[in-house]
């Protein structure tokens, strides 16, 4: 009868810890499937007191009496594009560098932030040569746009 209660007794406590044990293994995989998707989002870029505005200030105008002045934005809009060209957006969510040729091996002149308009002049092998809003030229990789 001692032995009977022992080996009840043991089978209760190995039964207990392996169960233990698959309590903590869900709860931890639980934790890192929060913890994983919580990371796929990325996080809003913060601002802070000395950054650049995003838009250029007042003081930048040209003066009354200039060509440039009688412009409407709404003219500077309709601007039409070289045959083939198109408008895009930037869709990869940490930007895209700009370089001065077509592969990865040409200098580095710039960088487009997320969801960026640019101007898809060309294409060839791959890479997109583009129109930054400031009229620079540039070329970046493909598939990293989606037309407007």
């Amino acid at each position: 009868m001692v032995m009977k209660n022992f080996l009840l007794g043991l089978s209760k406590f190995v039964l207990g810890i392996i169960l233990a044990m698959l309590v903590v293994s869900l709860a931890g995989l639980s934790m890192a499937r929060y913890f994983m998707t919580r990371l796929a989002e990325p996080p809003e870029r913060p601002t802070y007191d000395n950054d650049l505005p995003e838009t250029p200030p007042d003081a930048a105008e040209p003066p009354a009496d200039s060509p440039a002045a009688t412009e409407t934005p709404e003219t500077e809009a309709d601007e039409t594009l070289a045959e083939g060209a198109y408008r895009a957006v930037v869709t990869q969510p940490v930007g895209l560098i700009v370089r001065a040729g077509p592969g990865p091996d040409y200098e580095q002149i710039g960088g487009l932030e997320y969801q960026a308009s640019v101007v898809i002049l060309s294409e060839d092998s791959g890479w997109l040569e583009v129109q930054l809003s400031g009229g620079q030229e540039g070329w970046i990789k493909e598939g990293n746009v989606a037309e407007e």
